[in-house]
């Protein structure tokens, strides 16, 4: 992937408060349960998030976390770039540190326009957005005519594999 281990728990956290109702406080345990991720590293990754004011966290009984934007507001780039600081997708294809227009590898060309169309993939896309989709995904899979369907947990890594039931 283009972008590192935090910033897919970011987003997959993100998605989770995302789906919440507003002002919901959701405590990390359940965050952390509910994405199938790990709760101690989750709460590492909630710190550069509250940092970047893109979480809110309430310490205490009743606490928790919650969006501190609307979803509408939060790009997938904004959590990329909160996480992970420069992304591999600021870095040259082939590892060379002294890649630039003024001094490029050989795949420096071809690079730079997929890169170039990757972050606005990622600034283009909100969370409320990317949650519509998720969404609608289960209409459009039940909609479909083909004899395998397969289908992919939004927060979790686990694909689950469903056969048609009306096979003759």
């Amino acid at each position: 992937m283009l972008y590192g281990h935090a910033a897919e728990v970011a987003i997959r956290a993100a998605l989770y408060l995302a789906g919440r109702p507003p002002g919901e406080l959701s405590p990390v345990h359940e965050v952390a349960k509910a994405t199938r991720l790990p709760s101690a590293y989750l709460s590492k990754v909630i710190q550069r998030l509250a940092q970047a004011g893109l979480v809110r966290t309430f310490r205490g009984p009743g606490g928790g976390i919650e969006l501190g934007k609307s979803p509408e507001a939060i790009t997938l780039w904004s959590l990329v770039r909160a996480t992970d600081g420069p992304s591999d997708v600021d870095r040259c294809a082939l590892g060379i540190g002294n890649c630039s227009p003024s001094n490029p590898c050989p795949l420096h060309g071809r690079w730079a326009p997929l890169r170039e169309d990757f972050q606005k993939l990622l600034e283009g896309t909100t969370l409320a957005a990317l949650l519509r989709e998720l969404e609608q995904a289960p209409a459009k899979e039940q909609s479909s005519h083909q004899h395998h369907t397969r289908k992919t947990d939004a927060f979790s890594n686990s694909e689950v594999t469903r056969e048609r039931q009306d096979r003759p």
